[in-house]
C-alpha cells in the first residue's frame, strides 16, 4: 500500500484522448458548453453594466406599426423612406449608421430616379457634416450574381460591414473583404465618436483593426432612463437586486426549459421608434432633439417577414441592428480594451485559455486520484503522505481549492479583459470528487 501509484498506464492513455477529445472538440460539445457559459456570466453580470455607452447610442426602429401607419409596404418605398431620413436629419446627429440593404432598386415607373430621390436625402447628410454608414457585403456587385449597395447610395455614404465568417458570434472591427479592407459599423462609429469625445483609449488604424481579435460582446440589461419618457416600458421586467438576479439567473440556467417569465427584456439600448419621428407637437419634437441630437444613431428593422435577428443571452431574439449598437456601446465603455478571445496559436486549433482549462480538469483529476488512494488505505509515511493523508481525505477541501483555482483564475482574466473559462463545464466536472460520498449514499440500504 505504500507505494501505490496515483495513476496507472490506462488513465495516462485515457487521460491523453480526454485532452485530444478536448482539442478537436469533434461533437462540438466543448464549444457549446463555452457558450452557455460565457452567456450565463453576461446574463449574471448584464444589471452591472456601465451605461455610459448608454448615453451616447440611439436605435431608430422601423416596425409593421409604421408601416401600418403610414399604408405603406415593405422594402418600403424610397419616396417613404426620403421622409423618414429627412426627419432624422432635422434632429442633428452626430452620425448615422443604417442598417438595411440597398442591392435592388425597387422602385416602380423610372428606376433611377427613384434610388435617386433617396441617394438626395442622403447627400444632405454629407453636406451637413453629418456622416452616414450603409449596411454593406463587402462583395463585388454583381461577380458570380452577389448583390451589394446600389451605386447611387455608394456615392453618397460610407460602407459598414455587416456580414463575416469564421468568428462564430463574435464581432469582428475589420474584415479584408473581396472589395478592399472595412470596418464595422461599430468601430466606424466609434471612430467618429473619438473626434469628438475623449475615449477610454483611442481607435486603431484600420489595418490594426482588421488585426485584433473580434470583440465577444457584453450586453447590458437595466434600461436606459429616457426609454419611460418615449415610450411605455410597464412589460418590461424590472431591474431587480444584484444577489437576487445572480440567484434568478442560476436557476434560469440549469431550469431553462421551465422558464415561463411573462416579463419582456425590452433591448438595453435607447430605442425610438420611426413612428415617434413624426411626432408634430412642440414638446415632443423638443424632447427628440434632446434624445437625438449629437447622439450617434442606427436605423434598423423588425419587420415580422424579414429574418434579420441575433441572438443576446440577456434579451433572446433582438433585431440585428442590436448587435452592432451594442458592440459600439462596448467600445465606448471600454475602447480597444473590451472582452476578448485569446487568438489561437500558430497553426494550431487552440489557445493559451484552452491549456489553462486543461490545467483545471488536471487539478480535478489529480484531487480525485489523491481522495482515492486514501479511501483505499494508503499509509502515510512521509511527511508529504502525511499532509496528504490530512487534506485529501474529505472531498470537500479538494472541492474547494478547485473552486478556489477557478475564481482567482476568472478574476484574474476579468481584470484582463479576456473572456472567463468554461466556469458551468468546470463546476459540473468538478462534482466527481463526491463520487464516492454519492455511490455510499447509495449503498447504505445493501
Amino acid at each position: 500500500m505504500s507505494n501505490l501509484p496515483l495513476f496507472n498506464r490506462r488513465r495516462y492513455w485515457l487521460a491523453a484522448f480526454i485532452v485530444l477529445l478536448a482539442i478537436l472538440d469533434p461533437f462540438g460539445l466543448a464549444s457549446s458548453s463555452d457558450k452557455a457559459s460565457a452567456q450565463w456570466l453576461n446574463r449574471m453580470f448584464a444589471g452591472h453594466y456601465s451605461n455610459a455607452g448608454q448615453r451616447q447610442v440611439v436605435v431608430v426602429l422601423i416596425d409593421d406599426a409604421y408601416l401600418m401607419r403610414n399604408e405603406t409596404s415593405w422594402p418600403m418605398p424610397y419616396g417613404e423612406q426620403s421622409k423618414l431620413f429627412k426627419r432624422l436629419l432635422a434632429f442633428k446627429p452626430k452620425a448615422v449608421f443604417v442598417d438595411l440593404l440597398y442591392s435592388h432598386d425597387h422602385s416602380f415607373g423610372d428606376p433611377a430616379r427613384g434610388s435617386q430621390l433617396l441617394a438626395n436625402v442622403f447627400e444632405r447628410y454629407q453636406r451637413q457634416g453629418i456622416p452616414l454608414w450603409l449596411a454593406n457585403m463587402g462583395v463585388a456587385r454583381g461577380d458570380a450574381g452577389q448583390a451589394n449597395t446600389l451605386a447611387p447610395f455608394a456615392e453618397v455614404s460610407r460602407p459598414g460591414l455587416v456580414a463575416w465568417e469564421g468568428v462564430d458570434d463574435k464581432y469582428p472591427l475589420a474584415v479584408q473583404t473581396p472589395i478592399g479592407l472595412m470596418e464595422t459599423p461599430a468601430m466606424a462609429l466609434y471612430r467618429q465618436f473619438c473626434t469628438t469625445q475623449p475615449c477610454t483609449s483611442p481607435p486603431v488604424a484600420a489595418q490594426a483593426a482588421a488585426a485584433q481579435q473580434p470583440i465577444a460582446v457584453q450586453w447590458g440589461l437595466n434600461l436606459a432612463p429616457e426609454q419611460a419618457r418615449i415610450a411605455d416600458v410597464r412589460h418590461c421586467a424590472p431591474p431587480r437586486h444584484f444577489v437576487v438576479a445572480a440567484v434568478a439567473q442560476f436557476f434560469q440556467a440549469v431550469f431553462w426549459k421551465l422558464d415561463d417569465s411573462a416579463m419582456a427584456r425590452c433591448p438595453y439600448t435607447l430605442t425610438i421608434a420611426a413612428s415617434d419621428l413624426e411626432v408634430s407637437d412642440p414638446q415632443d419634437q423638443a424632447l427628440l432633439a434632446e434624445l437625438l441630437r449629437d447622439r450617434l444613431v442606427l436605423v434598423g428593422a423588425n419587420i415580422t417577414s424579414t429574418g434579420d435577428l441575433v441572438e443576446s443571452p440577456v434579451h433572446g431574439q433582438l433585431p440585428g441592428v442590436y448587435l452592432h449598437a451594442m458592440a459600439l456601446d462596448n467600445l465606448i465603455n471600454s475602447g480597444m480594451d473590451y472582452d476578448h478571445e485569446p487568438a489561437d496559436f500558430p497553426h494550431l486549433p487552440f489557445n493559451w485559455l484552452d491549456l489553462l482549462q486543461l490545467g483545471l480538469l488536471a487539478l480535478i483529476a489529480v484531487c480525485k486520484a489523491l481522495h482515492a488512494r486514501q479511501v483505499a488505505g494508503h499509509r502515510a509515511w512521509s511527511r508529504w503522505q502525511q499532509l496528504e493523508k490530512r487534506f485529501f481525505t474529505s472531498p470537500y477541501r479538494s472541492w474547494l481549492l478547485v473552486m478556489s483555482a477557478l475564481g482567482l483564475l476568472s478574476l484574474l482574466l476579468g481584470l484582463n479583459h479576456i473572456t472567463p473559462v468554461n466556469v458551468l463545464g468546470i463546476v459540473l466536472l468538478s462534482l466527481v470528487l463526491f463520487s464516492e460520498r454519492v455511490e455510499a449514499f447509495f449503498a447504505r440500504g445493501r
